[in-house]
């Protein structure tokens, strides 16, 4: 593993490739692709578990995490734990629990457990099935619903279980993973063959004594360092991080004295959420549908992902805002990493947050330093069609509509969109925008790959698509084996994942995190 090296403070402004968060994977693909200017680092330099890294770059285990000063903000009402419970059992069941269960495939660099394949293998250039998450097996853990963060994942059970596995650094695995192997001498070790922290690298349930009795959870979500587990009564609990563009990790407030909480270890209820349906992550900002349309965001607002520049004494990112988006409310929501998506009830899409390749779809302001919509816009060619899914990377975006249309936009010159341009589209300039070397560097408008499909997700720089006859294509960066393909090169053109584990297997889901990627569907 490549050395995790701590920095100071990261660089603000736009979504970019060269964004690094320590990891192997990242480092080299970041190598690759440059933007103008740098977000927010995507993971902090310390190592999965937070443990300090030592002078040559290998793990040191047993050090404990220094504690930083807590910051003081302004006290809250303090809240006992017996209220929490007690406001839990009044909310009314609004959210069906998913009771299919799945078959799960990795594939991808794994070199901080991303893959969960426990703490020998950290490789996998096609799909393999999890065996940890073996649906045959009734010792292991059977799996109906999964979100992949940056490096890390969550996933629910059958039995309403909550699973992570992945990068710890800082909590986001939401349980405790610290690891003190004895009598090793990790700088003696090379790097390929130094085991993974198995508590890390291991699919692991979060204890159910960390929720009031009967929670059940209906959806599960992950940004770059925390994760979000929904209930059924539209109650939301949170834990881990977000990190501003200066560095800094903030989650939230004590509800004791008010300080702030910059890494929160265990799931925390979020106040001032309820009857929320659906839960999204970007990066380092988290949205929430509710049941009457309305759009709530928190977490990071340096890209303006909460739709308004904030002022003075409204300031505070770390609660949750009221996004106003249009006149006629919400019935859907989506994000990429430094960018949002909402489909309105009039079938109207709109986006807003970082768009310096297009990615939030308006092309006034593609290709320049730093361009932020601060607030939503429509994205007119999606508006009308149907569209029922959407999904970002760092710099692009792509839309699934009822007819099993498949649209991307944003950066193509990583392979990222899948698909081949004619030569008449590429001497439109409204649909094409070239960088100063004359190279095709932003499709302006979504563009249909040909195809029907039933899912699309974008990575950090790949995206991964289920067509209606269940199989997986891949294309963008594949330098980590995050394509599947058996191989570490990049892809232009979208292409069939053929594997003998895929074989007679329908898939119905992906995801994917920067150097990783996961597909599943029913046993």
């Amino acid at each position: 593993m490549a050395s995790k090296k701590a920095t100071a403070k990261a660089q603000p402004g736009p979504a970019s490739k060269a964004d690094k968060s320590g990891a192997k994977g990242r480092s080299k693909v970041a190598s690759k692709q440059k933007s103008p200017s740098d977000p927010p680092k995507r993971a902090s330099g310390r190592l999965p578990n937070g443990d300090a890294s030592t002078s040559s770059g290998k793990r040191r285990y047993g050090d404990s995490r220094p504690e930083r000063p807590s910051k003081k903000a302004k006290p809250i009402p303090k809240r006992t734990p017996t209220a929490a419970k007690a406001e839990h059992e009044t909310h009314p069941v609004i959210n069906k629990v998913p009771t299919k269960v799945l078959n799960v495939l990795v594939f991808g660099n794994g070199d901080n457990g991303e893959l969960g394949l426990g703490p020998k293998q950290k490789y996998a250039s096609r799909p393999c099935l999890n065996p940890f998450l073996d649906p045959k097996d009734p010792t292991k853990y059977h799996i109906t619903q999964l979100a992949c963060g940056g490096m890390h994942t969550i996933a629910l059970t059958i039995e309403g279980q909550l699973i992570t596995w992945g990068v710890n650094d800082e909590f986001a695995l939401g349980r405790n993973t610290h690891w003190s192997p004895e009598l090793c001498d990790m700088d003696a070790v090379p790097d390929d063959e130094a085991e993974l922290n198995p508590l890390e690298s291991t699919p692991t349930a979060i204890s159910a004594a960390q929720f009031p009795p009967n929670t059940r959870f209906c959806q599960v979500a992950a940004g770059d360092n925390y994760s979000i587990a929904l209930t059924d009564t539209g109650l939301a609990y949170g834990w881990g991080t977000f990190r501003d563009s200066e560095g800094n990790s903030r989650f939230g407030y004590n509800s004791v004295d008010g300080t702030i909480i910059e890494n929160q270890k265990t799931p925390l209820l979020i106040e001032g959420l309820m009857n929320i349906e659906q839960i999204v992550c970007g990066a380092n900002h988290a949205m929430a549908l509710d049941s009457s349309g309305q759009i709530f965001a928190w977490g990071s607002n340096d890209q303006l992902q909460f739709a308004r520049r904030l002022f003075g004494r409204d300031q505070d990112c770390l609660r949750p805002r009221l996004v106003r988006v249009c006149r006629s409310n919400a019935k859907y929501i989506a994000s990429g990493e430094y960018h949002s998506f909402a489909v309105d009830r009039d079938d109207n899409v709109w986006a807003w947050g970082l768009n310096c390749y297009g990615q939030a779809g308006y092309a006034a302001t593609a290709g320049k330093d730093s361009a932020i919509l601060p607030w939503p816009i429509k994205i007119r060619d999606l508006c009308g069609t149907g569209v029922t899914a959407l999904s970002g990377g760092a710099h692009h975006s792509a839309a699934l509509t009822a007819d099993g249309q498949c649209l991307l936009w944003g950066r193509l010159d990583g392979g990222q969109l899948g698909f081949h341009f004619s030569a008449e589209q590429l001497q439109d300039t409204t649909l094409i925008r070239y960088d100063d070397r004359e190279k095709p560097r932003i499709c302006l408008r979504p563009t249909a790959i040909p195809g029907t499909f039933t899912h699309v997700t974008c990575g950090t720089e790949h995206t991964l698509f289920i067509s209606n006859k269940g199989e997986v294509y891949a294309t963008g960066f594949g330098s980590e084996g995050q394509l599947g393909l058996g191989s570490e090169r990049d892809v232009e053109v979208a292409e069939n994942v053929k594997v003998k584990e895929l074989k007679g297997r329908a898939m119905t889901w992906a995801g994917a995190g920067g150097q990783f990627s996961i597909v599943a569907g029913p046993a």
